[in-house]
C-alpha cells in the first residue's frame, strides 16, 4: 500500500510539468505582447526571448544577428512542442486507453503510415494539434525531439531569412503560411479520419454478410442431408 502511494507521489509532478511549463511560457508570451510597442524597437532580442512566434520573427528579424536570433527562438520554440506532446502523452493518452474509441484512435494515430506523415509535419510547420496527435500515439521522445528540433531550425531560418529579404511578397506568402497551417493540418486529419470510417464500415459490411453468404451455401440444393426412410 505505501509503495503504491509513492508511486502515485512521483505520478503526479511526472503530469504536471507540461502544464505548468507551459503556463510560464504563455505568461511570458503575454507580458511580450503587452511590451511589444517598447521592445521591437529598442530591444528585439528581448521580445523574441519572451514571445518566438513566427510573427515576431518577421517583425524584428530584419534588425536582430541571425545567430543569437536563433539561439534564443529555436530552444524556446521547441519547450512549447515538448509541453504539448509530454501534456498528450502523461495525460490525454492515458484517458483515450480506458475507452474503446479512445483506444481506437491510439491505434490510427500509432499505425506506421500516420506517424510518418505527422513526424514529417514536424520539418515544416509544428504546431500543438500535430504535438498532442504525435503525443497520442507510440512515439518515443527520442524520434519525437530528432524531427521537431530540425523542423524548428529550419522554419525559424526560413523566417529570418524572411524578415532580412528585401522582398516584401516573401513576408507576405509566410505570414499565408503561418495563418493558415493549422487549417491544413486540420483538412488533412479530417480527410485521413474519413478513410479510417469508410474502411471501418467495409469492413463491417463484409463481415455481417459473411454470415448470411455461409448460412445461403449450407441451404443450397443438393448439400441437405436427407434422413433415411
Amino acid at each position: 500500500m505505501a509503495g503504491r502511494r509513492e508511486l502515485g507521489h512521483w505520478r503526479w509532478p511526472a503530469r504536471a510539468w507540461p502544464a505548468a511549463l507551459l503556463a510560464v511560457l504563455y505568461g511570458a508570451s503575454a507580458l511580450g505582447i503587452a511590451l511589444t510597442p517598447t521592445l521591437a524597437p529598442d530591444a528585439p532580442l528581448a521580445l523574441l526571448a519572451l514571445r518566438p512566434t513566427f510573427s515576431i520573427l518577421l517583425l524584428v528579424g530584419g534588425s536582430v544577428p541571425v545567430l543569437p536570433a536563433l539561439l534564443i527562438a529555436v530552444p524556446l520554440r521547441v519547450l512549447f512542442d515538448v509541453c504539448y506532446f509530454g501534456l498528450s502523452r502523461a495525460n490525454l493518452r492515458a484517458f483515450a486507453l480506458r475507452r474503446p474509441l479512445g483506444r481506437r484512435l491510439v491505434e490510427a494515430l500509432s499505425a506506421r503510415g500516420a506517424e510518418r506523415a505527422l513526424l514529417c509535419w514536424c520539418l515544416v510547420n509544428t504546431n500543438p494539434a500535430v504535438d498532442a496527435a504525435l503525443g497520442g500515439s507510440r512515439v518515443s521522445w527520442r524520434r519525437f525531439l530528432a524531427f521537431v528540433v530540425p523542423g524548428t531550425v529550419l522554419m525559424t531560418s526560413v523566417y529570418l531569412a524572411a524578415a532580412r529579404a528585401a522582398a516584401p511578397w516573401a513576408r507576405d506568402l509566410l505570414v499565408l503560411i503561418d495563418r493558415h497551417a493549422t487549417q491544413a493540418l486540420l483538412l488533412l486529419l479530417a480527410v485521413g479520419a474519413a478513410h479510417l470510417g469508410v474502411a471501418a464500415a467495409r469492413s463491417a459490411i463484409r463481415r455481417r454478410r459473411s454470415p448470411a453468404a455461409a448460412g445461403e451455401a449450407g441451404t443450397e440444393p443438393g448439400t441437405a442431408s436427407t434422413a433415411p426412410s
